[in-house]
């Protein structure tokens, strides 16, 4: 700061000396809040569901290369029961997990849908079946 019979520097009058800054500082806006997580949904899902939902969808996977092994090996075997009997584990079986038997195995069951749902995008319906 300067001396009484001085005149003020720059700085003084930037920032402000002994009288306080020469503007008032305005406070910035809020920043917005990240939207929330919908009621509908329930709880936020943990590190250990996304992992349990990984999980289903490797074992949905398994059971498809199992299942489509011999239509995906030739081509003149018919894959109409293997879609089935994969859209019925994947959707019957997932549900079941999800609505009944709850708990940690709500999200294999979310996974196991996810891997069909995957599957048959990426591979254009022919690990599924669908092709």
């Amino acid at each position: 700061m300067t001396e009484k019979d001085e005149r003020p520097t720059l700085s003084d009058e930037l920032f402000g000396g002994e009288d306080g800054p020469a503007e008032p500082v305005r406070d910035l806006p809020p920043e917005p809040a990240l939207p929330s997580w919908p009621a509908f949904l329930g709880a936020r899902p943990s590190t250990r569901d996304w992992v349990l939902g990984g999980c289903g969808a490797l074992l949905f996977a398994l059971i498809d290369l199992i299942v489509m092994w011999a239509p995906l090996r030739d081509r003149d075997v018919t894959s109409s029961a293997q879609s089935v009997v994969l859209i019925v584990v994947a959707f019957g079986i997932g549900t079941v997990m999800v609505k009944l038997v709850g708990h940690s195995f709500r999200a294999i069951g979310f996974g196991m849908m996810a891997a069909w749902i995957a599957l048959t995008l990426f591979s254009l319906g022919f690990a599924t079946g669908l092709n």
